[in-house]
């Protein structure tokens, strides 16, 4: 079980959070954002870019990036024939019992489609900071 892990399902259950992507100095807002626990399609621990995976179980995001000068980030923050990929920061906040927390989803990049419109970014969540 991921820590702060409570604080994922509380985010994956609520519409329209308000949330922010920070690739390195770069900002850009997320338009429509989801989270889902699901499967993902490794059988045996192993090793991707750097990064150790062993649990099958993943939450994973499709965010919605109305800002298409993203596209030009993608190359470096994708999973793949990247080893040294970037992580990816989706900051928001949520009050839990009148408590405010600061949530960072530290996150990889697993997929991106690029529309007319926007760019949709797949994201796996990797760790889950909270101040």
């Amino acid at each position: 079980m991921m820590e702060n892990e409570d604080l994922v399902v509380k985010l994956s259950e609520m519409q329209n959070i308000p949330c922010t992507l920070h690739v390195e100095e770069k900002l850009y807002s997320i338009r429509q954002i989801s989270i889902t626990k699901s499967t993902i399609p490794v059988r045996k621990p192993t090793t991707r870019g750097g990064v150790y995976f062993t649990d099958t179980m993943a939450y994973k995001i499709r965010a919605i990036i109305p800002d298409m000068s993203i596209s030009a980030e993608i190359p470096k923050l994708m999973l793949g024939p990247n080893t040294d990929f970037k992580p990816i920061l989706i900051k928001t906040r949520l009050t839990v019992d009148d408590t405010t927390h600061h949530i960072t989803l530290i996150t990889h990049l697993t997929n991106a489609v690029n529309t007319k419109e926007h760019v949709e970014l797949n994201l796996i969540v990797d760790k889950v900071d909270v101040t």
